[in-house]
C-alpha cells in the first residue's frame, strides 16, 4: 500500500513538473512570436521541447512567418519596380510632351504659313500618340506587378487572335510600304489562354517590330511534339541589341530610347504570355530577330 502511494506521489510530481515545463515552453514561444511581431523579425522559432502538439504549433507558426516574409519580399520588389518604372519613364514621357508644346506654340503664331501649320499639327499628333502609347504601357505594367487576381483561361482560336492583332497595325505597315505576312496551315489552332492578355502581348510584339525595324514582319504558326509555336521574324536593324536583355524591364538601346521607348513593350508581352501559361524566347540569326512564343496544343 505504501509503495502505491509513493508511486502516485511520484506520478503527480512528474505531472506537475511536466505542466511547469510545458507552460514555460508556451511562454517562451509566445515571447518569440511577440518579438517577431514587434521587431518585424524573420527569425524562425526553434523547438526546445519534444512534445508532439507543441512541435505542430511551432511548425504552423514558422510556416506563417515564412508566408509573411514572402509577401513582404514580394511587396518590396513591387514597390522598387514601381519606383524604377517612374524614374525610367519620366524622361521618355517628358520628351514628346515638351516637343508637342513647342510645336503648338509655333502654330499659335500668326506669321506662320498654312503648309507649315499642317505639318506642325501632324508632328503634334505623332508626339501625342507616342505619349499615349508610353502612358498606356506604364499603366499596363503597373497593373501587372500589382495584380494578384487569378487569370481566367479558356479555349481560344490562336489564328483569330493573331489576325485581329495584325489588323490593328496593318495600316501603319502599309503606309511605309511594308507588310505583315501571316502563314499558317490550319484555319483554327486552339490553345487554353486568356484572349485579352495574349492579344495585348502580340500587339506589343508587332508594334516592337514596326518601331525598331524597316522590314516586313513575318508571323508563322506551326505545331510540333504537342506544342504550338508562333514565330515573329523581322530584319534586325540594331546590331547593339543584347538578346539576353530584350525582355528585361526598361531595357533600351540608344536608338530605341531616342524613339521615346521605355523598354516596357516586350517586358509586358513576356509577362502576359507567361501569365497565360506560355513561354517566349528570342534569337539573332542571319541578320534577323526571331521571337518564338510557345504554348501547349489543345488539339
Amino acid at each position: 500500500m505504501g509503495f502505491i502511494i509513493c508511486l502516485l506521489i511520484i506520478i503527480i510530481l512528474m505531472l506537475f513538473l511536466y505542466i511547469f515545463i510545458l507552460k514555460k515552453e508556451i511562454k517562451r514561444i509566445a515571447n518569440k512570436v511577440k518579438i517577431v511581431r514587434n521587431e518585424s523579425s524573420n527569425t524562425l522559432i526553434n523547438k526546445e521541447l519534444e512534445e508532439k502538439n507543441l512541435a505542430f504549433l511551432i511548425k504552423e507558426i514558422n510556416n506563417t512567418i515564412n508566408e509573411i516574409n514572402k509577401k513582404e519580399i514580394n511587396m518590396n520588389i513591387k514597390t522598387e519596380e514601381l519606383k524604377k518604372m517612374i524614374t525610367n519613364t519620366a524622361h521618355d514621357l517628358r520628351t514628346p510632351l515638351t516637343s508637342a508644346i513647342g510645336y503648338i506654340e509655333l502654330i499659335q503664331t500668326n506669321d506662320i504659313i498654312e503648309d507649315k501649320k499642317e505639318k506642325y499639327i501632324q508632328i503634334v499628333s505623332e508626339r501625342l500618340q507616342k505619349l499615349s502609347y508610353l502612358i498606356t504601357s506604364l499603366f499596363e505594367f503597373s497593373k501587372i506587378i500589382s495584380n494578384d487576381n487569378k487569370i481566367e483561361m479558356k479555349k481560344e482560336n490562336l489564328i483569330e487572335i493573331i489576325e485581329g492583332c495584325i489588323a490593328n497595325s496593318y495600316d501603319d505597315f502599309i503606309k511605309e510600304n511594308r507588310q505583315i505576312n501571316f502563314s499558317h496551315k490550319n484555319s483554327k489552332t486552339e490553345i487554353i489562354t486568356n484572349k485579352s492578355l495574349l492579344a495585348r502581348a502580340f500587339d506589343n510584339m508587332i508594334i516592337n517590330a514596326y518601331k525598331h525595324s524597316k522590314s516586313n514582319l513575318d508571323i508563322e504558326i506551326f505545331e510540333e511534339n504537342g506544342e504550338v509555336m508562333i514565330k515573329f521574324i523581322n530584319k534586325l536593324e540594331d546590331n547593339n541589341l543584347d538578346i539576353d536583355l530584350i525582355f528585361e524591364k526598361f531595357y533600351t538601346t540608344d536608338i530605341s530610347r531616342t524613339n521615346g521607348n521605355t523598354g516596357l513593350g516586350l517586358a509586358i508581352a513576356k509577362e502576359f504570355i507567361e501569365l497565360t501559361s506560355g513561354n517566349i524566347s528570342a534569337i539573332k540569326e542571319d541578320g534577323l530577330l526571331k521571337m518564338v512564343v510557345t504554348f501547349t496544343s489543345d488539339n
